[in-house]
């Protein structure tokens, strides 16, 4: 499906640049201090880890943060045959890209399939290291990215061999934790939930199933997906057209623009035209960007066959109208 797969693409590398952002990871204790260890999931995850006590579930993305520390821990979650396309963006050529430098391959003790790298990365908050897994496990390709402040290592706050234990710990349970609702439809009509992504993104299509049956563009789906921080939106109409034009697998053309009201918050609404790089095919995407006072953003994207629209663009309006935050 050419927008899924590209808004997987984007978050995927979103998520990657998130853990750069974010603040250290304190698996390390003062001398002769216990620090009590449970086992965790991340909300609508199958992926498990064995994190400190002060941990808790992030409210945007999949993953954890401790609050008091300024910590995350990201979970990025796709299918099993993943894992190659994934892996070939975690090489330090793809990182350094990415802006992390001194990337390299190291290793750790795990019995699956796996790509480890460490890096750096330099933010406005100072100088991070980066440290990436890659697994494969129960059909499910997982990318688990912890960082850490480069002073926090240099005064042996936090060490790479107490975050390497929580890598390591990373495992694939048989059922994915419960899912957390960050917001709601009043208004799905044809379209049915076909389950999460990348932890709270939403998919919806005509049968509730996520296969790409008869394959994509042909298929109508709507994708909601939270932004993976709250940073302040400043200029939305330039946030919605980097958006929409970073659909890589698609060719976009901008027809109409509106600024409108979706579950009484602002957001900026546009209707395009896309062609689908690999099947050529003619589409019409449908994109509301709607932007919470407190920071961050929801997308609502969608997708149909072009000689369908005037079918499911009112309809995609329609959901997207009946839009409310969760808070």
């Amino acid at each position: 499906m050419g927008a899924l797969k590209s808004l997987i693409v984007m978050r995927l590398g979103r998520s990657i640049r998130l853990a750069v952002l974010m603040a250290s990871l304190p698996m390390a204790c003062s001398p002769g201090t216990a620090h009590a260890e449970r086992l965790q999931q991340a909300p609508a995850s199958r992926v498990a880890l064995l994190l400190p006590d002060g941990f808790e579930p992030a409210q945007l993305y999949s993953g954890f943060t401790h609050e008091a520390h300024g910590v995350s821990v990201v979970i990025v979650e796709l299918p099993g045959d993943a894992y190659d396309s994934v892996a070939k963006g975690l090489t330090a050529d793809a990182l350094a890209a990415r802006g992390v430098t001194k990337a390299a391959p190291a290793p750790l003790s795990r019995p699956d399939p796996h790509v480890y790298m460490r890096g750096e990365q330099a933010s406005p908050s100072g100088a991070y290291g980066k440290y990436f897994v890659l697994f494969r496990e129960g059909g499910v390709t997982a990318l688990v990215t912890a960082n850490v402040p480069k002073a926090a290592l240099e005064k042996r706050l936090v060490t790479e061999a107490s975050i390497e234990k929580v890598l390591v710990s990373a495992r694939v349970e048989a059922t994915a934790a419960p899912t957390r609702e960050v917001f709601r439809l009043g208004h799905l009509g044809a379209f049915k939930p076909a389950g999460s992504f990348l932890g709270t993104a939403r998919l919806f299509t005509l049968d509730g199933s996520a296969s790409a049956t008869p394959p994509s563009p042909t298929k109508p789906l709507l994708i909601v997906a939270p932004s993976l921080d709250r940073q302040k939106v400043d200029k939305a109409d330039a946030l919605a057209d980097r958006l929409l034009a970073g659909l890589d697998a698609v060719d976009v053309a901008v027809e109409k623009r509106r600024a409108a009201t979706f579950g009484g918050l602002a957001g900026i609404e546009i209707e395009a035209r896309g062609r689908d790089r690999a099947t050529g095919s003619a589409l019409m995407l449908y994109q509301v960007v709607v932007i919470p006072p407190e920071g961050g953003y929801f997308r609502i994207l969608g997708q149909a066959p072009l000689a369908e629209r005037e079918r499911w663009l009112p309809e995609m309006r329609r959901i997207a109208e009946s839009f409310t935050l969760v808070r």
